[in-house]
């Protein structure tokens, strides 16, 4: 019994350690969170542009070689990272993140998830298996004859673009 330790009770600091200046009433608290909020969607938006301009840059990319080419694969294959990129912008506008969502949202996420189109519910799965496809059929394209030698890393853009913008979240 010699050996044990006496606990020490908890102490509420005194009344007048607090200033004035630090505490604010439910009003003032209200009119930060108003503030925050407001500047997060602000932030949220600008961020969201910026986003948008990486697919829509890269899908320019594949203009020239869909233009120049006389090889049926070559058209095909830009035609296909093209859609592949403008899918990806689709994602990024009108599917919701849901990774952001508070725990206590979740249920209400998963009724109207229901209500959602076929298109919004499996875009990603769908974008992610086209460029999946796009990305697989590069070997084919690293030694033909009539490809332009770098053409192949451009059409593993899609797929690296889907997995970075999206965060490759479909399969979690």
């Amino acid at each position: 019994m010699a050996t044990t330790r006496l606990r020490q009770t908890f102490r509420v600091p005194a009344e007048e350690s607090y200033s004035d200046d630090e505490v604010l009433d439910e009003e003032e608290q209200e009119k930060v969170i108003a503030k925050l909020r407001e500047e997060d969607a602000r932030s949220n938006k600008n961020l969201k542009r910026i986003f948008l301009a990486i697919p829509a840059i890269s899908a320019t990319t594949f203009l020239p070689a869909f233009f120049r080419s006389h090889l049926l694969q070559v058209k095909l294959m830009c035609t296909l990272s093209i859609s592949s990129l403008i899918a990806t912008a689709y994602i990024l506008i009108f599917v919701p993140n849901t990774q952001s969502e508070p725990l206590s949202s979740k249920q209400p996420r998963q009724i109207s998830r229901i209500r959602d189109g076929p298109i919004r519910q499996y875009i990603n799965f769908l974008n992610g298996a086209l460029a999946l496809l796009i990305a697989m059929n590069v070997p084919t394209l690293i030694s033909k004859e009539g490809v332009h030698e770098g053409f192949w890393l451009l059409c593993l853009l899609p797929f690296r673009e889907w997995e970075l913008l999206t965060g490759g979240d479909v399969f979690r």
